[in-house]
């Protein structure tokens, strides 16, 4: 009941007038063909979808994604359904009625409405047959000159992950894409095409590298996977890694094209309602706070599915959604009308986000086969350097080996084996320059540059240990770092002679772990043992909170003194912060990554006059250069911040 008396009074706040959707920040839902398990491939969308609509558009969702079924479309070579085209008219009046638009995604498979499986095939490869793909380019541009002048279409979706999957090739999606997007702009030259997957989860999966043909259309797209989310962030999703998961695959997207998060939700029907609730809250507000275009929920209604287990049949299939498997919303959408509100009073032509002067990079050996192991360890590694440089409130981006570096103040390269000699010349002139490096070694042979940049002498690798000492020899220096011994498997450590940097701290022995040298303008900082592997590789949530500080200490220390600092100051690790910069008053959004309550102080280097919900409200007043600001489990908070 109080949770309704404060929705209640958030809306009269607002008042009738306030905006009730950002129309540069779009929240959507995923509406599938089929909400039952025992229905078969002919009832695509044959229920009434009207209240669907009726129900997203009261929690102010403005976009929703419907897929095309081949098979119900043509179900005969050349042969095209009537029915099929009715129910898609349908579906355009739903959005035109509740002033929301459609992306058409046209290739997709939720291992359920068997969407694709023409039976006139004859077995033949959708996503390598000439013949087919032929009859697809038909079907594509068939559907887009019905839909082509109706306004409620916003996007064109070229395939789905599950269908993307399919590919063997890097050669062979990217052909399909240019295929599909030429049969397309023929008939509609104006709307967005997209393609719906993630670089870094669909590698994961099929080792095929989608980035050449997702750069082909206009939107990038976003989403953890339920087989990703195991490899990278196994365990409770409402803490620890797996509430920093969405945004570090955002963040990784982020390249040249605007990115859509995608499949906001969780991915097994065993979750309690709270739980479901922290889950999509974090993802959400993730997104805003880490530079996306938008958001779209996984699904709308729950799968009813047949008394068995497991719940799902593969990992692709989509199962939970915003609503019971009968419409009715559950408690999560209240959440998504909570923050859907917040994002319609974020003016992106008012307010911009503080940039990213730091990245955590992702190497190259990423994409070499199997022997190397490089692919398996290094994502993880790389989202622990994340988790480190949020939790110093360090503002961070995700590059990839080769990225031009000039926009960054300080990188993080984070336990790598290998990197490419134009890496480290990158590496070298980026530090001369000015810039700041904090790279911990990977295994095996040290590149001679490690000697030039970071004033160390390789001496080999000591191999793995079972405990992770630290002995502090330069207070300070490094921020404050504190002596300890905790136990961690270290699966290398490097055994390191003096070459001119200065010693910041030693292992129990004596040996260097941490160092610092002035290199040019700038400073590299080498540490001899790969810790944020060691930690991904060993329980994520149980690491030793002394390393847990020890790297998010490094971090910010390196990257305060680099120009990369915060605009706002913050006490506590697990509140993650995000400023967005008005000419008269700034947007702050602070997310709590801890599944139990937290006040957060706050601080500026300016004056803080008065602090606001950024939904409206009268302000409450500062005079200060810091504020609390209390954050229930998982919470998140949005305010209108006001200087002296």
């Amino acid at each position: 009941m109080a949770r309704d008396h404060d929705e209640a009074a958030a809306e009269e706040r607002e008042g009738r007038q306030a905006p009730r959707r950002n129309p540069d920040f779009p929240v959507g839902c995923d509406i599938y063909p089929l909400d039952e398990e025992r229905r078969g491939y002919a009832d695509w969308y044959e229920r009434d979808i009207s209240a669907d609509f009726a129900t997203l558009a009261e929690a102010h969702v403005s976009l929703v994604r419907v897929f095309i079924s081949w098979k119900c479309f043509e179900p005969q070579v050349g042969q095209y359904d009537d029915v099929a085209d009715e129910r898609l008219d349908a579906l355009l009046e739903a959005a035109h009625a509740h002033d929301m638009r459609l992306i058409v995604c046209f290739f997709a498979d939720d291992r359920l409405a068997e969407m694709n499986d023409v039976t006139w095939g004859k077995r033949r490869d959708a996503h390598t047959d000439d013949y087919l793909i032929q009859r697809q380019t038909q079907l594509v541009q068939r559907v887009v000159n019905r839909l082509r002048t109706d306004p409620a279409v916003w996007a064109w979706d070229l395939g789905n992950e599950a269908f993307l999957a399919g590919f063997a090739s890097e050669a062979d999606l990217e052909s399909w894409v240019a295929t599909m997007r030429d049969a397309i702009q023929e008939v509609d030259a104006d709307r967005p095409i997209l393609l719906g997957c993630d670089a870094e989860t669909l590698f994961r999966t099929s080792g095929v590298d989608p980035r050449p043909a997702i750069d082909i259309g206009e939107y990038a797209i976003s989403h953890v996977t339920a087989p990703y989310r195991v490899y990278a962030a196994e365990g409770p999703v409402t803490s620890g890694p797996a509430t920093y998961l969405d945004s570090f695959l955002l963040r990784a997207s982020l390249r040249e094209l605007p990115v859509l998060v995608d499949g906001v939700g969780v991915h097994a029907l065993d979750y309690s309602f709270a739980e479901e609730a922290a889950a999509v809250r974090t993802a959400l507000f993730s997104a805003l706070m880490n530079g996306a275009s938008g958001v779209m929920l996984r699904r709308f209604r729950d799968l009813a599915t047949e008394k068995r287990e497991p719940y799902f049949r593969d990992p692709f299939e989509v199962l939970v959604g915003v609503a019971d498997a009968d419409g009715a919303p559950k408690p999560v959408m209240a959440e998504v009308k909570r923050f859907a509100r917040v994002a319609a009073r974020i003016d992106f032509r008012r307010y911009q986000a503080a940039p990213s002067r730091a990245a955590v990079v992702i190497p190259a050996e990423r994409y070499e086969p199997l022997p190397s192991l490089a692919g398996l360890y290094d994502p993880r590694a790389c989202l622990q350097a994340y988790i480190a440089a949020k939790e110093a409130h360090v503002p961070v981006a995700v590059a990839r080996e080769g990225d031009d570096l000039e926009a960054l103040h300080a990188v993080f390269v984070p336990s790598a084996a290998k990197l490419s000699a134009e890496m480290w010349r990158e590496l070298a002139a980026f530090v001369q320059g000015g810039g700041s490096v904090v790279l911990s070694y990977g295994g095996g042979d040290a590149d001679p540059a490690v000697r030039e940049i970071f004033g160390v002498e390789f001496l080999g690798d000591h191999g793995s240990r079972r405990t992770f000492s630290c002995r502090v020899a330069q207070p300070g220096m490094l921020g404050e770092l504190m002596s300890f011994d905790a136990r961690l498997e270290l699966p290398h450590f490097a055994l390191l002679g003096h070459g001119g940097a200065t010693v910041v701290a030693t292992d129990a022995t004596g040996s260097p772990l941490l160092t610092s040298n002035q290199f040019g303008q700038g400073t590299a900082v080498f540490c001899a043992t790969p810790v944020e592997r060691a930690i991904a590789q060993g329980d994520p949530w149980a690491a030793p909170e002394e390393v847990r500080s020890l790297l998010r200490t490094v971090y910010g220390s390196v990257a305060r003194a680099a120009g990369a600092a915060p605009v706002l100051g913050c006490d506590s690790p697990d509140v993650e912060v995000a400023v967005f910069l008005g000419e008269e008053d700034d947007i702050v959004l602070a997310l709590n990554h801890a599944p139990v309550a937290i006040t957060a102080t706050l601080s500026s280097e300016r004056m803080v006059a008065g602090v606001a919900d950024a939904r409206g409200g009268k302000p409450a007043e500062v005079g200060g250069k810091s504020f609390g600001v209390p954050l229930g489990p998982n919470a998140a908070a949005a305010l209108r911040l006001t200087y002296a």
